[in-house]
């Protein structure tokens, strides 16, 4: 009997055991997804030299790992929830022209792996998706206003809006590249809700791109009626001068006569001294002494 209470006991004591060694060992495990990768700290050796890859990882009680993507991440910030946001997070810029516009807005990015270690240090011990929520937030609405202060309210709204992406892709990039570890893929300002000093630029840019066309198409039509009026005239020129030249050619060969043939050669064998001598048939030309 007393063998037996014996064995149950340490039948549950290893039991006991196993099962706080199975809570320790799922504890101990770290998965790191794909397309992320995890800092290690130790509490005591502090930050690991190299990082966990994807894949399921054992680590001791003692350290702790921090995961953040390489892959490439979409940030949204856009007025409807079927945008990509859960609420309204659209956000107002600045504009060349002193106006304030409110933009959807979206940012392709990834954390430089290169750059986890010290980016870990730097933000003491945050993961990649808190420093972007806490950090990048707060500055990315300030910093898109650096660069669409060179732009007009209708330049945002209708105008090359490729420029102005490839803008903000670059300086954001530059900018977010020092101070948050993080590589920059593509900036755009994906829509833009226009308030009523908007509507009303609006309208009133198309009222006067409607009179500038108008006005182009006038001076088209004008331009076009005065060149053929031109042609017009020339053609009309060009036939009163070959009508000129026609008549002056008729009267100049009705003028050519017998009598003023006679008259010519007359006068040019009294101008030039010679005669012409009847010889038979033949006339021969003779020089008067």
């Amino acid at each position: 009997m007393a063998k037996r209470k014996s064995g149950l006991i340490g039948g549950i004591i290893t039991a006991v055991i196993i099962f706080i060694a199975l809570i320790c060992l799922v504890m101990c495990i770290e998965k790191v997804p794909v397309g992320y990768e995890a800092v290690v700290y130790s509490v005591n050796g502090g930050v690991q030299d190299e990082t966990l890859t994807q894949g399921w990882h054992i680590i001791a009680p003692t350290k702790k790992a921090k995961i953040f993507t390489i892959s490439n991440e979409q940030l949204l910030l856009t007025q409807d929830s079927r945008e990509g946001s859960k609420n309204d997070e659209s956000f107002k810029v600045s504009t060349s022209d002193d106006a304030s516009i409110a933009i959807s807005f979206q940012m392709t990015y990834k954390f430089d792996e290169l750059k986890l270690i010290d980016t870990y240090k730097k933000f003491r011990g945050m993961d990649g998706e808190t420093i972007v929520n806490n950090r990048v937030k707060s500055v990315l609405k300030s910093k898109v206003s650096e660069v669409t202060t060179d732009y007009s309210m209708m330049d945002i709204y209708s105008g090359n809006r490729s420029e102005i992406n490839n803008r903000l892709t670059e300086y954001l990039d530059s900018q977010f590249s020092d101070a948050y570890g993080i590589q920059v893929l593509d900036a755009s300002v994906i829509d833009v809700h226009p308030d009523e000093q908007l509507k009303e630029a609006i309208n009133n840019h198309v009222t006067a791109l409607q009179k500038k066309q108008q006005a182009l198409a006038e001076q088209e039509t004008a331009k076009v009626e005065a060149e053929t009026a031109l042609i017009k005239a020339q053609n009309e020129a060009d036939i009163k001068v070959k009508e000129a030249e026609a008549k002056a050619n008729k009267l100049k060969a009705d003028s050519i006569t017998d009598e003023l043939i006679s008259m010519k050669d007359a006068e040019a064998r009294l101008k030039h001294g010679w005669v012409t001598v009847q010889s038979g048939n033949a006339a021969v030309v003779t020089e008067q002494k």
